[in-house]
């Protein structure tokens, strides 16, 4: 028996049973309404050889749909013979926000990853935290977290990691190598402390967020992204045969400045994401309903990498965030 076995022993999660050569199904308990359960849709890919085990999630923030699309995809397609190990695939990691397609939870209002560990005697997304938080650390060897930018924002392709320093955080580096993107965010920055990923690496699971658009729409290019960064990290893990892809060169950056207005109106971009720019660079103009411009909004920092940016004519109040600009560090 290897150690995988050892370790993992029946791969069960909520109602869906691992079964080697098939792909099974079931639901994962997150909470309850007052009259029923409040579940996610669960898929397991468990190969004909034993091996490791990805966890891989969609929809922490409801809007952000392009993950479970992907994982559908992914999934559904894959020759089990040829696989080393399973694929755990949580469909949506907030049930609540999904159907209400709001990136927090509409029981509390809160962003549910910025609350991990959570507690299972806590506030509602506090309880939903801590049932995927200990579900996902009970059977993963990996986790995956897909994003977007939802409705509102744009964001580029790109992979992000906790650079804790340990042997956690330097496999997640290799994992972020093997997604298909070059631009990697080797993150220290303190608000995204509770974070699953972030958390998640402290218990000594590897573990990546996936960011691609948003915008309130889903590409087909955004669609095949996010499945190159499913394949491309499973074949790192050897869960899928083959050698696992690496760009030429890669861009990293860590220090991410959140940008937010000073007026409300209508937001003109006048940068794209994943767009470098300088201090004190345009990033774009806030409009009043007149179509007068009230508010440039600028760069805070130079060599500045463009994480997000609102979307077109996006209508944003005072104090709401306009971009993410991350520092680059090597590129």
């Amino acid at each position: 028996m290897t150690i995988m076995e050892q370790r993992h022993g029946t791969i069960a999660v909520g109602t869906a049973k691992a079964e080697p050569g098939k792909i099974t199904r079931g639901e994962l308990l997150l909470g309850h309404f007052p009259d029923s359960p409040i579940t996610s849709p669960v898929m397991i890919a468990c190969g004909a050889k034993p091996g490791p085990v990805l966890w891989a999630q969609g929809c922490i923030h409801g809007p952000e749909i392009g993950g479970p699309v992907a994982l559908q995809r992914v999934l559904n397609g894959i020759d089990l013979t040829t696989m080393s190990g399973t694929i755990v695939a949580v469909m949506l990691a907030n049930p609540n926000g999904f159907r209400e397609y709001s990136r927090n939870t509409p029981l509390d209002g809160e962003n549910l990853n910025r609350i991990f560990p959570g507690a299972p005697a806590g506030p509602h997304s506090q309880q939903t935290a801590h049932y995927l938080f200990e579900a996902a650390s009970a059977v993963a060897d990996a986790m995956l977290d897909l994003h977007s930018g939802g409705d509102r924002s744009l964001v580029p392709f790109y992979a992000l990691y906790r650079n804790d320093g340990s042997a956690a955080a330097r496999k997640s580096h290799e994992l972020a190598e093997a997604a298909g993107t070059p631009d990697i965010w080797a993150s220290t920055d303190g608000w995204l402390k509770g974070a699953m990923f972030t958390n998640m690496t402290a218990r000594g699971i590897p573990s990546l967020i996936i960011e691609c658009g948003g915008g309130g729409g889903l590409p087909e290019a955004h669609v095949k992204s996010f499945e190159t960064a499913i394949t491309g990290i499973a074949t790192a893990l050897g869960i899928l045969p083959g050698k696992a892809p690496r760009q030429g060169s890669y861009r990293v950056m860590d220090n991410a400045l959140l940008v937010y207005s000073k007026l409300g109106g209508f937001f003109e971009p006048a940068v794209e994401a994943g767009e470098v720019v300088d201090e004190g660079q345009a990033l774009g103009r806030l409009l009043n309903p007149y179509g007068d411009v009230i508010e440039t909004v600028t760069s805070p920092i130079g060599r500045g990498w463009i994480g997000s940016i609102r979307k077109r004519y996006m209508p944003v109040y005072s104090g709401d965030q306009i971009a993410e600009v991350i520092a680059v560090l090597e590129d």
